[in-house]
């Protein structure tokens, strides 16, 4: 099995060495896991209140660090993948700076609507003065831009905007099924992360509804953690394997160079 979402001490909010994550991952007979920690938010320009993300000088260190990793490791195959932040306006910039480097895949995530952190919990009291109705529709234009991007090849936690289990009255069909769309003619993965579980909302993200959307549209899928300590790697595989087997899915995506294959599930 594969867990490609998994982060360092880098980013300031995750604890455990790297070699302690690739311990867990053999414990659990993972086959494959990677490394997808935060890309340096200074690199573009941004500032958020509090630091979630690398430093820009930390990145070349890190990239060496998942090399050597995936070199000494007898078991289990490391990639070398990065979650960014999709920024609006930066999207040039990125580009540019993703030229330097040679990542097996890309995360895409959305944490940041404006300058607010809505995935941190120091702001969760925020979503009480929320038109909920009008932040999910921003939340999700915001990934379907990502999609537009081109720059992603997966997208992150696809529906934490829920993570703290405010809802919007609204049905969310119409803006599970636009992003499916636009998730398969971008060719861009899904990933089933099962951090929310352990979040106040208590599921993964996304659920099962927007699951089975993704599928009739032909959504490919990949699995992750978002381990921010060692222990979590690989949290409730089991059932996450059976949620996407009981919504009909059959394979799951790996990549490689950002170039994608499919193992069996």
């Amino acid at each position: 099995m594969i867990d490609y979402h998994l982060h360092t001490s880098r980013c300031c909010h995750a604890t455990g060495t790297m070699k302690e994550y690739l311990a867990e991952a053999e414990k659990k007979q993972l086959r494959e896991i990677g490394f997808a920690d935060h890309f340096p938010l200074g690199l573009l320009g941004f500032k958020p209140r509090n630091q979630v993300t690398m430093n820009p000088e930390e990145i070349e260190d890190y990239i060496r660090q998942v090399l050597e990793l995936n070199v000494s490791s007898q078991t289990v195959n490391v990639k070398l993948g990065i979650e960014i932040d999709y920024l609006p306006g930066t999207e040039e910039k990125l580009k540019s700076l993703l030229a330097d480097f040679s990542f097996d895949y890309i995360i895409g995530s959305i944490h940041f609507i404006g300058k607010w952190d809505f995935t941190h919990p120091v702001y969760a009291d925020d979503y009480k003065n929320q038109d909920l109705d009008e932040l999910y529709r921003r939340y999700f234009k915001l990934v379907q831009d990502a999609c537009k991007s081109g720059l992603f090849d997966i997208i992150g936690h696809l529906d934490v905007v829920k993570k703290f289990g405010y809802r919007p009255a609204a049905n969310l069909d119409s803006l599970r099924i636009e992003t499916a769309r636009l998730l398969r003619e971008t060719n861009t993965c899904l990933e089933l992360n099962t951090a929310g579980r352990d979040a106040p909302v208590g599921e993964f993200y996304p659920d099962q509804r927007f699951l089975e959307i993704c599928l009739s549209s032909g959504v490919q899928v990949t699995m992750g953690s978002d381990a921010h300590s060692p222990e979590q790697v690989g949290r409730h595989f089991q059932d996450a394997l059976a949620l996407l087997k009981n919504t009909g899915y059959r394979e799951l995506t790996v990549f490689k160079q950002r170039q994608k294959s499919c193992i069996s599930i």
